[in-house]
């Protein structure tokens, strides 16, 4: 994953730079949006639609998925139990 998202990274500061495969050099993709899918990559057609409001919806649904894994963070600090522990201990005692 990691390797992807720098890809990504390197791509979005200089386009067109992971459009060339770094191992097979004479292999190329056709231009497309950087850090964004489409051309190969996008087998199942999501760039086709609305793509900008598509970027929007991923800003804020990874914003709140921050946000929940934080209250996992401070509820495991507080409690000492894990999000599962919590919710058994929650479903058998209400």
């Amino acid at each position: 994953m990691h390797w992807v998202e720098i890809r990504r990274w390197m791509d979005i500061r200089t386009p067109g730079s992971a459009n060339q495969d770094p191992i097979f050099s004479e292999q190329k993709l056709t231009t497309v949006d950087p850090g964004y899918p489409g051309g190969p990559f996008d087998p199942l057609g999501f760039s086709k639609g609305d793509l900008d409001a598509a970027k929007t919806r991923e800003l804020y649904w990874g914003r709140l998925a921050m946000v929940a894994f934080m209250g996992e963070v401070i509820c495991y600090q507080a409690t000492g139990l894990g999000p599962v522990e919590a919710l058994n201990l929650h479903v058998g005692s209400p």
